[in-house]
């Protein structure tokens, strides 16, 4: 049900890019790094839990995943693409004392967002080309503490440099408002609670 309905926003998107005449056009494919503070707040909230069940938590979190957004634009700058990312890896090491006894256990939890995107870029043969893009992501998630909630839109500007060499790159900052699930069980029971992922991003691409 969930891939059908991205292939279906995919398939919107893209009759709303399909220009009346028929166009030449050109493939890109960014490769970047995404800061995403959504992931900043996932992993709070999941520290949150565990230190209000009396863990000591030591933290380290960095909020940065690897993004992919190839797409195609015609030569009239209406493009299509496909999103993946930023995405999200969270490992937990827990450590219990009973007396003499340690006892060590490690939870493993990850996000992949997957989404469409139509965008318009402007000035395509020059240095620097702003562009803009729209559209929805569906936040696959799983594992011991994290499981997928909600679609949502997102928006992002962005400039492309160099975009007609050989390799460019291109800088952007956007909002994605997606929701993944945290969820702490304890003592037999389950406390959970929604999170944007991943709200406020910003990335950096290189475009082959």
């Amino acid at each position: 049900m969930k891939t059908r309905y991205l292939m279906c926003v995919m398939a919107v998107l893209s009759g709303f890019c399909l220009p009346r005449s028929a166009q030449a056009g050109q493939f890109f494919f960014p490769v970047g790094l995404s800061y995403s503070y959504g992931s900043q707040q996932l992993s709070d909230k999941l520290t949150d839990y565990y230190r209000n069940d009396g863990f000591d938590v030591d933290q380290t979190s960095v909020p940065i995943g690897l993004s992919l957004n190839p797409f195609y634009e015609w030569d009239n700058g209406l493009g299509v693409g496909l999103s993946v990312g930023p995405t999200a890896f969270l490992t937990v090491d827990e450590d219990v004392y009973a007396g003499s006894t340690h006892t060590e256990t490690s939870q493993f939890s990850y996000v992949v967002p997957v989404g469409g995107f139509v965008r318009y870029t402007l000035f395509r043969d020059k240095k620097v080309s702003p562009y803009i893009r729209v559209g929805v992501k569906y936040p696959f998630a799983g594992g011991d503490n994290l499981e997928s909630a909600n679609a949502g839109p997102f928006g992002v500007v962005g400039v492309d440099l160099w975009r007609n060499q050989k390799v460019g790159m291109s800088v952007e900052v956007g909002y994605d408002a997606s929701q993944v699930r945290v969820k702490y069980t304890s003592g037999g029971s389950t406390q959970s609670d929604k999170v944007t992922f991943g709200g406020f991003t910003a990335t950096l691409s290189v475009l082959f």
